[in-house]
């Protein structure tokens, strides 16, 4: 199937001057024909056409006017019989409505000259102007009148019944229900009744299709394809067995049902002028799919190339394939959807920060963190105050809530990035850094004019140029800020000081968080612009070389608690006492902690462990969470981490001087690839220098966000135990079911409940039993809830390239064979990561001690920029994300082998024994 452009160029407009003398418009030839004409326009396969514009309609209905508009009057339009009657006594007017010898002979000339004497034509209608036909507000989708396989002497009359069509029963009950004129306006431009006709040339289809850019039910950025045998019409008007096909997400994952097809519609071999009739189908024919997986793509493709020519608008596209497989298209309109309507949701990249099902707590805390710091954003990129004020409902819904689990509100996202000029030009790595696929969201503007773009653009050079100073004082600001909080005893504050101190806290974070956020913009653009000058002047080196090139980053405060930890290994190792301890209770709890901190095993690994817990207690699993504890609140986790190293060879010196190793191989590539004085060398390692940068920028602004976080989880949880100690709450860890509103507000005056107990089990009972998983990206069209898809479309899909070989995105080079072990619940104890390939859905920074001994990481989300490919880079260890369904491909316990530059991975053999994991479900269920 082929979907070349149009070689025969005829100027949209100038087919047959004197018909459509002004360039076609959706004025002078309806919405239809307008658009027919720009998509030739732009090279588009669209049969030659030409149109008679509603000036001719005009003029023909001048005389019948007075009668028409007298019928109307008298329409009963509470009585369907009345409306019908009306329609068919117009439709007789025209019918008798005599043609000028000048027009006739003007139709006849056009009718040679576009479609040929001999050939057949479509003849159509379209009613024009505001409100016409195919419009986004009105499509009046089937409400013209279409005719197929008309002959030169028939043409005339075909026209005729067109101009009637705009009076068709079924179009007036449209236009009454929608309040719209219904006389015939003699005013150019008018928005009563006037009909365009088009006559185009017929298509031999040996196959027909409708296409729907978004889907129509939910309006997913999924293709949805119609397709059937033989001519249009039978597809549109489902006369013939109907295929249909989805192209689910970025990787157009295609779902099929595939009907029976008795018949097809065709042309009447023994009488060419009846049109088509039904004709039977091929038993070989019947039952096989119309269209096969890459002639779906490559029409979901054209769908997306017509898309983007409309504004970016969903659009319903019909189109016929001849014998050679040319793709001919007869239509697009907009999709009849109010995308007002429509929200995205993605939870791609957000289940890194909040894996598996979250409190009402969390979630909350999560809402108000998004609406502070992205305030600041866009106020520091130069967006006015009103503006803001106007796009605040957008900031307080950027996240939902789905079973329990946090979405991405992408529309929000949309709007609000889309109030930045500039976010044209960030916008691929935006959303490459989202774990989206480019173009996912909503159509793009048009890239503002440069004397627009100019004074936003300076602010963004100047917030660039001044970026470092910027994080570096952040840094400062923050450790001021967190210094005295980090472990204060906030039971013996009054609770209503406590809140003041967290509401005075968070109104400085939102004066300065803002900054991480443009750290990351540079981040993402950054990355994107070495990753296309990396693809274009090194092609041979693949996708694994930038990896290698970003180890050896500066330290930050992630690698910092890691090394803390490991120097804690080292003395446990050391101390045959302690070792003893742990090896007999590789899980302790309270009591070894007790024993720690009572200097039972020395002053020196007591004051060290007591250290890192001040300066690293809010690092552990999912440490967002406010209803999981932090290494301050059990800190004989520490104890099991430190112990869980000991018994390993890890050594934080040895891991340094490998990544260095890594990164000094990668150059001496790059260096040899381009040469030693090269230009090109030079801007990029400039570029991965200021990489470099930006990722220890960001890795450190993470962990502030923990300690944030942290801060605010034990202010939380003193509240929890104050209204446990009044009676208020049965446990205190029921605060964690309440959001932060109806916590503070108990306190504060604000709140709208004193039960919160009863609020509390209702909300414990819902995250008990959240129900099952939702896609990664899904869409709802009208109230959420109502549209919420039962689970996953289909079994988890990844890409295969043979018998056991699946790939993702090779993050942190390396070739390395392994037993996978696939970890749901980073909370199960795992016996041991020697010689073992960590094979997870997500991770967060919390997953660090967990990832640090294994052989390799495999993870189902995450980019190139994730937590999860800078610490495989950091601590050199194989790592490949986005590998889709990976915990379901790769069984637990198979030998597999995988590549961390080019993310191949082969399942070699399988397990042992059949036995599923026992690694626990969802990550804190």
């Amino acid at each position: 199937m082929t979907t070349t452009r149009n070689r025969t160029r005829h100027p949209a407009g100038a087919l047959l001057p004197l018909l459509a003398e002004a360039r076609m418009t959706p004025e002078n030839s309806g919405h239809k024909f307008a658009r027919l004409a720009r998509m030739r326009e732009a090279g588009l396969t669209v049969p030659a056409f030409f149109v008679l514009p509603v000036e001719w309609h005009r003029r023909v209905t001048e005389p019948l006017r007075p009668q028409i508009d007298a019928l109307l009057r008298s329409a009963d339009f509470t009585e369907p019989g009345s409306v019908r009657a009306t329609a068919a006594r117009i439709r007789e007017l025209y019918a008798a409505v005599p043609l000028s010898a000048d027009l006739e002979q003007r139709i006849l000339a056009a009718f040679d000259q576009v479609i040929g004497p001999d050939a057949p034509a479509a003849v159509r209608a379209c009613t024009a102007g505001a409100h016409g036909e195919d419009s986004a507000q009105d499509p009046f989708a089937g409400l013209s009148d279409s005719f197929l396989q008309v002959h030169r002497p028939s043409v005339t009359d075909r026209i005729r019944a067109c101009w009637a069509s705009g009076h068709n029963a079924e179009a007036l009950l449209y236009r009454h229900a929608r309040g719209l004129p219904l006389d015939t306006s003699g005013a150019e431009g008018g928005d009563g009744i006037e009909v365009a006709v088009g006559i185009q040339t017929m298509v031999p289809a040996e196959r027909s299709f409708v296409m729907f850019t978004c889907d129509p039910r939910t309006g997913a950025a999924d293709t949805v394809i119609a397709a059937g045998l033989g001519l249009g019409e039978g597809v549109v008007q489902e006369k013939v067995g109907v295929d249909h096909y989805f192209l689910r997400g970025p990787e157009q994952r295609v779902e099929r049902v595939v009907a029976a097809k008795p018949e097809r519609l065709a042309p009447d071999p023994h009488s060419p002028d009846a049109g088509p009739v039904p004709q039977p189908v091929p038993p070989e024919l019947r039952n096989a799919p119309v269209l096969e997986d890459q002639q779906l793509r490559e029409l979901a493709g054209l769908g997306r190339t017509v898309q983007k020519l409309f504004g970016g608008h969903p659009q319903d596209i019909e189109g016929a394939i001849t014998a050679d497989g040319q793709v001919h298209l007869v239509q697009s309109r907009p999709v009849a959807i109010d995308l007002t309507l429509r929200r995205l949701w993605s939870h791609a990249n957000i289940t890194e920060s909040f894996p598996g099902p979250t409190t009402a707590l969390t979630y909350s805390f999560a809402q108000k963190f998004y609406r502070s710091i992205f305030y600041d954003l866009y106020r520091r990129l130069g967006v006015p105050a009103r503006t803001l004020h106007d796009n605040d409902p957008y900031l307080e819904r950027m996240i939902g809530l789905h079973r329990n689990r946090i979405h991405y509100d992408l529309d929000s996202w949309y709007r609000l990035h889309g109030q930045l000029a500039v976010f044209p030009f960030f916008r691929a790595s935006w959303e490459s850094m989202m774990g989206l696929a480019e173009g996912s969201g909503p159509g793009a503007a048009p890239r503002p004019s440069p004397a627009r773009l100019a004074r936003p653009m300076a602010r963004v050079v100047r917030l660039i140029a001044g970026h470092g100073s910027a994080m570096s004082a952040f840094e400062i600001w923050w450790e001021a800020l967190i210094a005295d909080r980090r472990c204060a005893d906030w039971s013996a504050l009054d609770p209503l000081a406590r809140i003041q101190d967290h509401r005075e806290v968070w109104r400085q974070a939102g004066n300065h968080w803002g900054v991480t956020l443009i750290n990351d913009s540079v981040l993402s653009t950054t990355a994107g612009i070495t990753g296309k000058l990396l693809e274009r002047w090194v092609p041979h080196e693949g996708p694994g070389l930038l990896s290698d090139l970003l180890c050896g980053d500066e330290s930050n405060r992630s690698s910092e608690a890691v090394m803390s930890v490991l120097r804690l290994a080292d003395a446990v190792r050391s101390d045959p006492r302690l070792s003893a301890a742990l090896r007999a209770d590789p899980d302790p709890g309270p009591r070894l902690w007790e024993a720690v901190r009572d200097g039972v095993y020395g002053q020196a690994f007591r004051a060290a462990a007591l250290e890192h817990l001040d300066r690293y207690g809010d690092r552990g699993l999912q440490e967002l969470k406010m209803e999981q504890p932090n290494l301050r609140q059990t800190p004989w986790v520490l104890l099991r981490m430190a112990g869980e190293y000991a018994a390993t060879t890890l050594d934080g010196p040895a891991l340094r001087a490998a990544e260095l190793q890594v990164r000094a191989a990668a150059e001496e590539r790059l260096t040899a690839a381009l040469g030693a004085r090269s230009p090109r060398l030079r801007l990029l390692r400039s570029l991965l220098a200021a990489l470099r940068r930006s990722i220890g920028h960001r890795e450190n602004s993470r962990y502030f966000r923990s300690e944030l976080f942290g801060y605010s989880k034990a202010i939380f949880a003193s509240l929890g135990e104050d209204l446990h100690a009044r009676g208020v709450l049965r446990d205190p860890v029921d605060a964690v079911h309440l959001t932060q509103d109806e916590l503070f507000g108990w306190y504060d005056g604000s709140g709208v409940s004193g039960s919160l107990q009863a609020l509390a089990d209702a909300r414990r009972a819902e995250y008990q039993q959240p129900g099952p998983d939702l896609p990664i990206g899904f869409s709802t069209l009208g109230p959420v809830r109502d549209q919420l898809p039962d689970g996953p479309a289909t079994a988890p899909q990844y890409e295969r390239h043979g018998d056991g070989e699946l790939s993702g995105l090779g993050s942190s080079g390396g070739v390395v064979r392994g037993t996978a072990r696939v970890v749901l619940d980073p909370h199960h104890p795992v016996e041991s990561c020697e010689d073992l390939i960590l094979v997870a859905r997500e991770t967060d920074p919390g997953w660090l001690f967990l990832m640090l001994g294994a052989n390799g990481l495999i993870v189902e989300r995450g980019t190139l920029l994730s937590h999860t490919a800078i610490t495989g880079r950091k601590f050199n260890i194989p790592t490949v994300v986005a590998v889709a369904g990976a915990t379901t491909a790769i069984p637990d316990g198979a030998l597999i082998e995988m590549d961390g530059s080019t993310g191949r991975i082969k399942i070699l053999a399988p397990p042992p024994t059949a036995a599923a994991p026992d690694h626990g479900g969802e990550a804190g269920r």
